[in-house]
C-alpha cells in the first residue's frame, strides 16, 4: 500500500515556521510602543516563551536543512568551511 506524501519545499516550510516569529515580532513592537522611557519590562515567563519560539524555529530548520543535505549528491558539490577560508581572509586583511 503506497502512502501519498506531499513534499513541502523549503520555502514553504520556512514561511509556515516564520508565523510564530512574526507574531513574536508584533508582540515586541507592541511592548515597545507601550513602554515609556528607555527601559522595557517583561516577565521572565514572557522572555522564556520568546526564546522557546526562536529555538523551535531553529531546530526545525536545522532538521530540514540536514535532511536536504543528505538527499543531495555530495560528490557534485564541494563544501566550503570557515577553516578553509581563514588563510585567505587573513591575506585579504593584510
Amino acid at each position: 500500500m503506497e502512502k501519498d506524501t506531499k513534499g513541502v519545499s523549503l520555502d514553504e516550510f520556512i514561511f509556515r515556521k516564520l508565523q510564530p516569529l512574526r507574531i513574536l515580532r508584533g508582540y515586541l513592537a507592541n511592548e515597545l510602543e507601550l513602554c515609556e522611557g528607555d527601559d522595557v519590562r517583561m516577565t521572565r515567563q514572557d522572555l522564556d516563551n520568546m526564546v522557546s519560539t526562536i529555538e523551535i524555529f531553529l531546530e526545525e530548520y536545522d532538521r530540514v536543512s540536514a535532511f536536504r543535505g543528505r538527499k543531495q549528491n555530495h560528490s557534485d558539490r564541494k563544501k566550503a568551511s570557515f577553516i578553509d577560508a581563514k588563510p585567505q581572509a587573513i591575506k585579504a586583511i593584510a
